[in-house]
């Protein structure tokens, strides 16, 4: 799995890489990012999110869903224990326990499990919406907005998507066309998004945070993938009889092991933290990514077998 992996990260590398260089050469501004960013987030993504769940009704997928969910749950509340002992600075803290499963980790699922695994994922980016506009929305500014939850898009289409999914009916073609056409730019678009950011990366940035940058590097890459893959080793365990569990769990696991969330840096733009330093943790645990996610989930493999 590992090997397909590699080949997923490859691909979707060679996309970015067209980003950055397109940036590089049209001297893409921050307000245009932010437009990608928003196109992305808000329109492609919840098209992406119903076109997954446009399927028959099937009880164990369901139910497959919902254990995904629960593993999440979980998983987040061990990385937000991570991220608090990690660090006394907000920023950090929500680098290591929130990942960039929305823009990394749908192309990369798709890559790996087909469909069928953004299927799966739903489960993991329901939990991320809910936990980062809640424990990280207070840890931030102190209060919690609920409205933030309630409306979020993606939240929206995932509440939209279930009800189709058990629903007697699938879409109508007329519309699961263009459903599916939007969505399907999730992959192209993500990693064109990467890109960009990646091109405004400026060394002397990168030279004057680099210790802060290597130690939730560190803890995002490493001590988080280490710590998951046990949890989920005692999960495999203890549910040997759940259908498809070794993909349910590596589904969470490569979810939990992207780079950090392309939020954090709005969250400090929205709470006057260091927007800067934020950017620089989303380029540089990105890139590691291409070295650390294939690694683990290599080691996964020999334990979850």
């Amino acid at each position: 799995m590992y090997i397909l992996v590699m080949k997923q990260l490859i691909t979707m590398f060679l996309i970015a890489l067209a980003g950055f260089i397109f940036a590089k050469i049209f001297k893409i501004e921050e307000s245009q990012q932010k437009f990608i960013s928003k196109l992305l987030l808000y329109l492609i993504n919840p098209f992406m999110v119903v076109k997954s769940f446009n399927l028959e009704f099937n009880a164990d997928k369901l139910v497959q869903l919902g254990f995904v969910f629960a593993i999440s749950l979980v998983i987040h509340g061990i990385m937000i224990l991570i991220g608090f002992f990690s660090s006394k600075e907000q920023v950090d803290r929500l680098a290591v326990c929130f990942t960039n499963c929305g823009f990394i980790g749908i192309p990369l699922i798709r890559g790996v499990f087909g469909d069928e695994g953004v299927f799966y994922l739903m489960g993991y980016l329901v939990v991320f919406n809910i936990t980062i506009w809640t424990y990280g929305y207070y840890i931030m500014s102190g209060s919690i907005n609920l409205k933030k939850i309630i409306t979020n898009p993606n939240i929206i289409a995932v509440v939209f998507g279930i009800a189709i999914f058990c629903s007697p009916w699938t879409l109508p073609e007329f519309i699961a066309r263009p459903v599916t056409m939007i969505g399907d730019l999730n992959t192209a678009v993500s990693m064109i998004l990467i890109g960009i950011l990646l091109a405004n990366f400026k060394p002397a940035d990168g030279k004057l945070y680099a210790l802060k940058i290597a130690k939730v590097s560190l803890f995002r890459h490493v001590i988080c993938a280490l710590v998951n893959i046990g949890v989920l080793f005692v999960v495999w365990k203890l549910f040997p009889n759940m259908p498809d569990c070794r993909i349910l769990l590596f589904v969470v696991l490569i979810c939990s092991m992207c780079p950090a969330a392309t939020t954090i840096p709005g969250f400090a733009v929205l709470f006057n933290r260091d927007e800067t330093y934020a950017s620089l943790i989303i380029s540089f645990t990105s890139v590691l990514c291409m070295i650390f996610l294939p690694s683990f989930v290599a080691l996964a493999e020999l334990v979850i077998k």
